[in-house]
């Protein structure tokens, strides 16, 4: 059987991302409330 992937993903939801640079970028810039970031469970 193959294990579904989808299980093995949990979304964050924020409202801002910090660059390597240090600038943020707000969801709201582009039109969103959050950004959606996927991280995978060990």
């Amino acid at each position: 059987m193959a294990k579904d992937r989808k299980s093995d993903v949990v979304y964050i939801f924020t409202a801002f991302i910090t660059l390597k640079n240090g600038r943020r970028i707000y969801a709201s810039q582009y039109g969103k409330k959050a950004f959606c970031i996927p991280v995978r469970r060990k």
